[in-house]
Formats: C-alpha cells, sequence, structure tokens
C-alpha cells in the first residue's frame, strides 16, 4: 500500500509566536515530526503544509518531504488540520496514488518512527483507521462545571457526590494526542473525517504525548528532553 503523510504547520501562532521553527534539542520542533514521518519508512510521500516560506524551506533536509503551499483561506486562526487534509484529498492525483492518508501533528514532537510503525501496524482492512491516544493526568469523572457561580458535576452519577473519589478507581479514559490520525483513503473520502467508522486505538504514554502549545509547554519540553538524553 502507499501511504501519503501530511504534517500541518502554519506560520502563525497566537499562544506561542512562530511555534513551529522554535528550538526544542537545537532544531525546529516541526522537525522532529519529519523525522519521525521520515524515519518510520511508512510513507511515500510527505507534505509539509504551510504558508510559511522559512517553514517550508524545512522539507529541503528530508528524504521524500515535498512543501505545499497553503493558500490564504487555509491559513487562518480558526482553519482546523481536518480541513486542510480535506481540501489535499480533492486533488484526484492524490486519490488515485494513494491507499492511505495520515496526518501528523506538529506539536506532538516526541512521537517517534516507532510509534508511527506500531499504528500502521494496527491498520487492517476490518477497521477504517487508528489514532494515537494518551491517558488524562486528572480521571475526567471528577470534572465540574460552573453555572451561575454554582458547581454542576459533569459525570453522572458524579464520584465527588457518591464518595468515590480515589482516582485510581476510576475507569481510565483517553484522548488524542496529536500523534498520529490514520485511515484508509476511501474510507477519508467517505467519512471525511477520521474518527468516523470503525477506529482503533494505539496508547502512547503522557510523557511522549508531551502536547507543545505555550511557552511553558516548550520549556517542559525541553526539560523532558534533556532528562532523556
Amino acid at each position: 500500500m502507499k501511504a501519503l503523510a501530511i504534517i500541518p504547520a502554519r506560520g502563525g501562532s497566537k499562544r506561542l509566536p512562530r511555534k513551529n521553527i522554535r528550538e526544542l534539542g537545537g532544531k525546529p520542533l516541526v522537525a522532529h515530526t519529519l523525522a519521525a514521518a521520515q524515519d518510520s519508512g511508512c510513507f511515500d510521500r510527505i507534505l509539509l503544509s504551510s504558508d510559511d516560506e522559512e517553514i517550508l524551506s524545512i522539507s529541503e533536509s528530508f528524504k521524500y518531504v515535498m512543501p505545499w503551499v497553503r493558500p490564504d483561506r487555509l491559513a487562518g486562526d480558526h482553519v482546523t488540520a481536518l480541513e486542510l487534509v480535506c481540501e489535499i484529498t480533492t486533488d484526484q492525483k492524490i486519490i488515485d496514488e494513494f491507499d492511505v492518508v495520515v496526518l501528523l501533528l506538529p506539536t506532538c514532537p516526541f512521537r517517534t518512527a516507532q510509534h508511527v510503525k506500531e499504528g500502521f501496524n494496527l491498520l487492517s482492512k476490518g477497521v477504517d483507521g487508528v489514532i494515537s491516544l494518551t491517558t488524562y493526568e486528572f480521571p475526567p469523572q471528577l470534572s465540574v462545571n460552573l453555572e451561575d457561580d454554582l458547581i454542576k458535576p459533569v459525570f453522572e452519577p458524579c464520584p465527588l457526590i457518591t464518595g468515590n473519589t480515589r482516582s485510581q478507581d476510576q475507569k481510565i479514559i483517553y484522548r488524542p494526542n496529536g500523534g498520529f490520525y490514520i485511515q484508509w483513503m476511501k474510507s477519508f473520502l467517505v467519512n471525511q473525517n477520521f474518527w468516523k467508522g470503525k477506529v482503533r486505538g494505539y496508547v502512547m504514554d503522557r510523557m511522549d504525548s508531551t502536547d507543545i502549545d505555550t511557552e511553558l509547554d516548550l520549556k517542559y519540553a525541553q526539560f523532558i528532553l534533556e532528562n532523556k538524553q
């Protein structure tokens, strides 16, 4: 099968300016994801999508990576990565050439080539796709909302009310971590979404699922990287 990777890396970022080219471990943040994609050996083509020439130029340092210049209508703050994938997969040449489409977010720099390969191993004809997940740091069952300054439980029955507040007694709930979203091309063309259909989950630990969106996130990731080394 032939697989296409799409890595979205806009030039603009409000919470962490120039996020995708900020240095982590001596190289731009997006380069960690490009390296994981390249080294996995899973992809016949890797598209680095950006509206920023400096970011697009990073593709020159990697094999199988091609720049995909993002039009202005797909470069705004409210445009989602899913909208980008939907746009790219309207190209009939891409539809005809690739059997699998994969979204890799550069905000998950500790997702490795091994993680990607293991995710691909879960993709079979019996499912539509595979998505990487991790656990929550704090049990979501203990979440509350505020309505007119009054506390309202999110989950029912609420452990805070029943008294069953030990975190180890709560059922494990997972969240997406941005590591990868894999789907058969034919499924994606129908679903226009990575979450629809029969989707397997691939669980990564929380450290490898570190997400970079703020200056503090970047400092935390640097701390993790230094301790890993």
